[in-house]
């Protein structure tokens, strides 16, 4: 399992796109992403884009969305158009109704980005073990069942899935 943390509106999240798609091509079904929200305080529409995601969620369609954001730089468009993810959504035929009226749980919906952002903040401080020790607070931050890879590359993750698999096969 991949976990992502990431943020809509930083360009090495809309970098690391390209490499989850190389890694589920070479890994289909080795392989699962899980993506969790880590909105930047600099960044004031990243929070509601993570909100229109999780609701596009619900419809089956996070990943899309999370693709259709990103896709052709579609994120630098946040700054000056917060509800670009509802444009989005027509485009991916989504119920726009429900897609609203999920918004507007915007509770729940912001309590699931506190949690999976906190997630993240506990790490820097918690762990003391060689693995989690001085993990940086910065997005994209990937994980492999648990263990950050040593760079954003194609080899870094392959090498550390590798093992992974090598290592739940005996």
């Amino acid at each position: 399992t991949i976990t992502e943390f990431f943020d809509f509106q930083w360009p090495y999240c809309a970098k690391s796109v390209s490499l989850i798609e190389e890694i589920l091509e070479k890994y289909p079904n080795d392989v699962k992403v899980v993506f969790k929200s880590f909105p930047l305080g600099s960044h004031k529409q990243a929070r509601k884009a993570a909100m229109y995601a999780l609701a596009a969620g619900k419809q089956g369609a996070f990943f899309a969305m999370y693709n259709a954001i990103y896709k052709d730089d579609k994120w630098r468009e946040l700054r000056n158009n917060e509800d670009l993810p509802l444009e989005l959504a027509r485009e991916l035929r989504l119920d726009i109704r429900r897609l609203k009226r999920d918004m507007d749980d915007s509770r729940s919906l912001g309590a699931q980005i506190d949690t999976e952002y906190n997630q993240l903040r506990s790490l820097s401080n918690s762990y003391e073990t060689d693995e989690y020790a001085g993990v940086r607070l910065a997005v994209p931050k990937f994980f492999i069942n648990g263990r950050e890879p040593a760079g954003r590359s194609f080899a870094a993750f392959s090498q550390v899935i590798d093992e992974e698999i090598n290592k739940n096969k005996y």
